[in-house]
Order: C-alpha cells, then sequence, then structure tokens
C-alpha cells in the first residue's frame, strides 16, 4: 500500500467513513495480484477533500460500471480464490459518503479499479 498526501482535518462520521474506506480498501486487496500495488492519494481541491483509491486487480467490467453501486450487485470480474462478497459493500460506500455531502466515482480503469472519493467542507492543515 502506498499511501501519498497531507492529514486533514474535517468534521465528519468517524465510523461511517472507517466502514466506507475500509469496505474500498478490503476490495483493492482482494483483487490486486500477490505483489500488486494499492495506492491512496488525499489531496485537497478548494474548500473539500479527494481520495484516490486505485489497485492493480482486473477493473470493473464495462457492463458492471453502472450498477456497481447498487446493493447486492455483484460484479462478473470475481477473484477465482477468494470467498464471494456479498454485493453490499460499494452500496454501503455510496450511502456512508452520500450522507457526508460527497460523492463517490468509479473512473476509468488504468488498468485496476480506480475510485473516488469527493468530500466537501474540509479545514486547510
Amino acid at each position: 500500500v502506498v499511501i501519498d498526501g497531507k492529514p486533514v482535518v474535517m468534521d465528519l462520521d468517524a465510523e461511517k467513513i472507517s466502514t466506507a474506506l475500509g469496505n474500498l480498501i478490503s476490495n483493492a486487496i482482494r483483487y490486486s495480484p500477490a505483489q500488486g500495488e494499492i495506492q491512496i492519494r488525499l489531496s485537497q481541491p478548494g474548500n473539500g477533500v479527494c481520495l484516490d483509491i486505485q489497485d492493480q486487480g482486473p477493473g470493473v467490467a464495462e457492463q458492471d460500471r453502472l450498477r456497481i453501486f447498487e446493493p447486492f450487485y455483484r460484479g462478473e470480474r470475481q477473484p477465482i480464490d477468494a470467498m464471494r462478497g456479498s454485493g453490499i459493500g460499494l452500496s454501503i460506500v455510496h450511502e456512508y459518503i452520500s450522507a457526508h455531502g460527497g460523492r463517490i466515482e468509479l473512473l476509468p480503469d488504468t488498468p485496476g479499479a480506480h475510485f473516488r472519493i469527493e468530500l466537501p467542507h474540509a479545514l486547510k492543515s
């Protein structure tokens, strides 16, 4: 795991944000190859926070991209040797980020999955 960015102070629900980030990082670990790199980048554009989480897994199949945040939806590209997930992890991430006035999006594969979270109202450190 490679982490890049300066600490940020925000008023948020730590439990919900921890759960959301935990789900994204858990997925990145699950889908990445054994020696794959997971990148987590934090930046502060304007008065908000941008968090990018990118893995080196197979990415998200084109036909799954529009439904990836739906509850109980499981994409086509599943790890062969891993236990199959419930399909609620990314819907929880979407719900918790939205509850903070933020948004999450799935960016084009490069080649793995690349999720971006944008949250408003960061206090400059």
